[in-house]
């Protein structure tokens, strides 16, 4: 989609765990604990992460859940499940659309080709972070410790014991240990968002808000109390990036101080299914400097906090009048 650089945005979360983590490594020691949290070589020593896809999966979901709190049946349900096996099997199709991959596939012949279409035609969460018939508009790094980690453990020991089912009362044989990440360990990822659409910027906003405000919870464990994070937007630069979000365009663009462009107003002309209204009055106004072939600005503080406001606005709007699934019928995929 789009072989060009039309804008972009990035900003660095900070993610800061408020009680016990657990993000399964997969497999368990010979020796030790049952369930470990991932590690990478990092620094010269192993070090605990926060696994990039693992963010984007709980990003999406949650995203999915809010879209379809506030209208449903906008997003697809990308996995296909045995209806005989679905408690309600309407329910679905009430609060869902068909898998976007699927549709494009049963397309044939009108997305051949077609990247406009493809996008066009995608629900919100595909459209920002893809599905099989386009990559995403949305980058989440793997999440390192912050700072400079020294080699100190950042890890504690759980136990856990499976519970008997009919005395209510510790299964014999059943103990489990955990180790998990502790509370208060700050981690950074780096978000970057390109060719956006100002509510896909809304939607990241909505999942910083609900993280800050302690709403989100990741990893393993969940239901047993693992996994509570805070997070807030970094205003603090680092490598050479300046701190909050940073937007950019290409030099000598035509965006205005005053306002701030999604994809929709750059093309201007309602292609790919956006939309020429697709912008918001900045006030104050929010300079620009350049940067290579890039003309970037910073938002923090107050412009950072408006910011926010705006786009997540533009979301909620865009979500309520999202238009009606196209209707694709069935035929054989091209050869």
């Amino acid at each position: 989609m789009l072989k060009k650089i039309v804008n972009e945005a990035y900003f660095t979360l900070q993610i800061t765990t408020t009680g016990p983590l657990l993000i399964r490594s997969g497999r368990a020691t010979v020796s030790g604990p049952d369930m470990t949290p991932v590690v990478t070589y990092r620094d010269g020593f192993y070090q605990v992460f926060l696994p990039g896809s693992s963010l984007k999966g709980v990003f999406r979901s949650h995203l999915e859940k809010v879209i379809g709190s506030l209208r449903p049946h906008v997003v697809c349900y990308p996995f296909a499940v045995n209806a005989s096996q679905e408690a309600d099997p309407n329910q679905r199709q009430r609060d869902y659309r068909d898998s976007c991959g699927t549709k494009f596939e049963r397309g044939g012949d009108r997305y051949a080709d077609r990247s406009d279409l493809v996008y066009a035609d995608s629900c919100p969460a595909c459209r920002l972070f893809g599905s099989t018939g386009f990559i995403g508009r949305v980058a989440i790094s793997d999440a390192y410790l912050a700072g400079n980690p020294l080699k100190e453990e950042r890890k504690e020991s759980r136990d856990g014991v499976g519970i008997d089912r009919l005395t209510g009362g510790a299964s014999h044989g059943a103990k489990f240990e955990l180790e998990v990440v502790s509370s208060g360990v700050t981690f950074e990822t780096d978000i970057h968002l390109r060719n956006f659409e100002l509510w896909q910027l809304g939607m990241l906003f909505v999942v910083v808000q609900d993280m800050e405000d302690g709403l989100i919870r990741i990893g393993s464990g969940r239901s047993r109390g693992l996994g509570w994070v805070k997070a807030k937007i970094s205003q603090q630069g680092h490598d050479g990036r300046a701190g909050g979000v940073v937007t950019s365009a290409m030099r000598e663009s035509a965006e205005p101080d005053n306002q701030l462009w999604g994809l929709g107003r750059w093309l201007n002309d309602g292609s790919y299914g956006t939309w020429k209204d697709d912008f918001v009055e900045l006030s104050p106004p929010v300079t620009r400097s350049n940067r290579g072939i890039r003309s970037q600005r910073v938002f923090k503080d107050e412009a950072l906090a408006n910011l926010q406001i705006a786009a997540i606005n533009h979301f909620v709007d865009r979500i309520r009048h999202w238009p009606d699934e196209v209707s694709v019928p069935a035929q054989a995929k091209n050869r």
